[in-house]
Parts: C-alpha cells; sequence; structure tokens
C-alpha cells in the first residue's frame, strides 16, 4: 500500500476529556488535514468508548477509510491526527498508521481537570446509568474491586460528575500521556472552546517553523 511519505502527523496528545476530537473537528470545519480515527472507528477507544455511537465497521472498512484519507491529503506537507493505541474498539490500527504517528510531531494539549470531566459529562452523560454499568463490566479485571463498588455505588446514584472524576484518576495514572524522546510541543488550552484552542496551536506551530498551509 502506498501512503505519501512526505505528509507529517501532527498527532495530538492529551489526557481523557482533554477536548481533542473537538479540536479535530473545528480544523476540519476551517479546511485542515485531519485523521479523526475515533469517528472512523465509531469508538472512542475506552471501555466506554462504545456508548451513543453507531455500529464499528470492518476492520477492511476501517483500514480502507484511512487509507483514503491519506492519499486525499498526498499533496499537504502536515495532517492533524489524535493520538491512539490498538484497539479501538473492536479495531485495530493498522501498522503503518502506526509508523506515521511514530514519526511524526508531537503535541501535547494541557487542559485543567475540571473542564475534562465537564466534557466527558457532555459526551456520555445522557447514555445512563445502564450503560456506564455494562461498560465498568469490562474493567472488573483491571481495577480493585473496592474502586469498582465505588464506581458502581456512585453510578446509581446517578452521580455521573464523581463518577467521573475518579475515573479519570483511575486513566490519568494508568496511561502514559508523554511522548519522550520525541519533538514535543506543549500547549496550554481551554478544551472547552475548539474554535479558540484552534487559533492557539496554529500560531504555537507557527513559531516553531511548522506552516500548514
Amino acid at each position: 500500500m502506498t501512503i505519501p511519505t512526505s505528509l507529517t502527523c501532527i498527532v495530538f496528545f492529551g489526557k481523557t476529556g482533554s477536548g481533542k476530537t473537538m479540536l479535530l473537528q473545528q480544523l476540519e470545519n476551517s479546511g485542515y488535514p485531519t485523521i479523526n480515527i475515533e469517528q472512523t472507528a465509531s469508538h472512542r477507544g475506552s471501555a466506554f468508548g462504545g456508548m451513543l455511537l453507531p455500529p464499528q465497521p470492518s476492520q477492511d472498512e476501517f483500514e480502507n477509510v484511512l487509507q483514503n484519507k491519506f492519499l486525499l491529503y498526498s499533496l499537504s506537507p502536515y495532517v492533524f491526527i489524535e493520538q491512539k493505541v490498538s484497539p479501538v474498539g473492536k479495531l485495530r490500527l493498522p501498522g503503518w498508521l502506526n509508523a506515521k504517528m511514530n514519526e511524526g510531531i508531537s503535541v501535547q494539549l494541557e487542559v485543567d481537570k475540571k473542564t475534562r470531566v465537564q466534557n466527558i459529562l457532555k459526551a456520555y452523560g445522557s447514555a445512563g446509568k445502564e450503560s456506564f454499568l455494562t461498560a465498568l463490566n469490562k474493567l472488573h479485571k483491571r481495577l480493585p474491586h473496592p474502586v469498582i463498588q465505588q464506581l458502581e455505588a456512585l453510578l446509581k446514584e446517578e452521580n455521573y460528575a464523581s463518577f467521573i472524576t475518579l475515573m479519570l484518576d483511575y486513566y490519568d495514572a494508568a496511561t502514559n500521556y508523554t511522548t519522550d524522546n520525541k519533538q514535543r510541543i506543549n500547549i496550554p488550552v481551554s478544551g472547552s472552546n475548539p474554535s479558540a484552542d484552534a487559533k492557539e496551536v496554529l500560531t504555537v506551530l507557527e513559531r516553531f517553523g511548522i506552516v500548514i498551509f
């Protein structure tokens, strides 16, 4: 398979709920080259990632859409993408995509925890406690039993904000959000205002000599 070798990925890293997908959507709406893995996979990547989304495509369909997107941007020097690791639900990232992201420019988005909780509430809050409880079952082997009990109690009370806050403690401790031994650009953003965040990201990238158009 031929993927444009000159096309460099600008990879957004950030803690869960940092607004990475909203930022990608804003950049796409503004005409910038973007690859939205979550949208293509119909899954956000976590144990809760399939809630409120349509069924996932087949592996072949997933890879074909990704490949066609890269070919569409073959004349562009850069493409924006969010960092993801396999699996994304039932789907696996193709090896060539992992390679392109690993070779790319890493941008670390820094967002405060309160905003992250609010972002997740907006994305998942309407799913209801039964959907949350079903998804939480997938984590029984990964979390201590007392933590599972505490999370279940919060869901049964429909205390979603406290549930999300506790889950973020787990995700933040378990996930490596840094990108050692690579060029990393740290950018504080609001996480709640995609338009302003996109302008800030583009401005900072230009300071590093990275001009998208």
